[in-house]
């Protein structure tokens, strides 16, 4: 089992640097199983490869992980209320289950976060979610925006309270909402032990729910989106933007490409769930309408390696504000 110290250890060896965050690290620990793989996996980047070329100082093909030429991805968007609805029970009976069986390994799949051996990762485990909350806020810097005025937060798939805690530090009010009620009651448990009295929460069960949801001034929401169908990514982003006060933002992570990928609705009704966690992508150019029709804007986008192999998938995460 490839451990974050080992992937931490490579990172200094092969590219002469700290990893840029915990997802990189989790990803690599998934989805690498020996030491020869990692070895690969950094022998085979680009970043190694551009570095050797300058180093012995003869170039080097560096291919790029996704060039301009890849195609379109066909992903179907529209559905009707009932489609939707079904594909949304769907997905909550899916996250019902992972919460009742394996709740912290849904939410950061390592081995070491299983039940079994849960107990004496815990701290580190919520310790995690600091760098996700630390992430958000740095990036509201960048942009200019001033914190100081952004007094509610929605943590949209907030599982078991993982970054929420973290949010809580942040913002006056927090409300932390997810599918899965197994999730929730232990994020409540935990926000209980440790006295945190400014986080609400929410099991939303039903896309009437979202529709009622209260305004905002921040909406937080990493490694959730993914886990749903294409258009209940796009119902449920449509849907949260509309309820951002004029001013607010949103700190949102989404796959956007997958070499490959598709999603035809009536083939996805007809597949049997598998109570396993579900993985989609969006592509870019729907995001950005949505973020229009919102009467958002987008202030940053940034890759940020939050999915596998980076060969084949990308991942975006978004700023995006409601226009005053």
């Amino acid at each position: 089992m490839i451990t974050p110290e080992s992937v931490k250890l490579a990172y200094r060896l092969f590219l002469g640097r700290e990893p840029e965050s915990e997802n990189v690290i989790n990803s690599l620990c998934q989805n690498t199983h020996s030491v020869e793989e990692l070895r690969a996996a950094f022998l085979k980047s680009p970043e190694f490869v551009q570095g050797i070329s300058e180093y012995i100082g003869k170039p080097q093909t560096v291919r790029q992980r996704h060039p301009f030429h890849l195609p379109r991805i066909p992903v179907e968007i529209e559905v009707s209320d009932e489609v939707l609805a079904s594909m949304f029970e769907r997905i909550h009976q899916e996250w019902e289950h992972l919460g009742k069986t394996e709740p912290h390994w849904s939410v950061v799949t390592q081995p070491k976060y299983y039940q079994a051996d849960f107990a004496s990762h815990s701290d580190e485990f919520y310790l995690s979610g600091k760098h996700a909350a630390q992430l958000f806020t740095t990036v509201l810097r960048r942009c200019g925006v001033d914190q100081t005025k952004l007094k509610t937060c929605l943590d949209l798939g907030c599982g078991v309270g993982r970054v929420t805690v973290h949010l809580a530090d942040v913002f006056e009010r927090v409300k932390g909402v997810d599918i899965s009620a197994s999730h929730l009651a232990i994020a409540e448990e935990y926000c209980r032990d440790k006295q945190i009295t400014s986080v609400e929460w929410q099991q939303w069960q039903s896309l009437n729910q979202i529709r009622k949801m209260s305004e905002v001034d921040a909406i937080f929401s990493l490694i959730t989106f993914q886990h749903n169908p294409p258009p209940v990514m796009v119902w449920i982003l449509r849907t949260v933007l509309s309820h951002l006060k004029p001013g607010g933002v949103a700190f949102i992570q989404i796959p956007t490409y997958k070499t490959g990928y598709m999603f035809e609705v009536e083939r996805y009704m007809h597949s049997t769930p598998t109570n396993t966690m579900e993985m989609h992508f969006l592509p870019q150019h729907e995001i950005f309408k949505v973020i229009g029709e919102a009467n958002c804007r987008m202030l940053e986008m940034r890759e940020d390696a939050m999915v596998g192999s980076e060969d084949t998938m990308l991942s975006n995460t978004f700023l995006i504000q409601k226009n005053k």
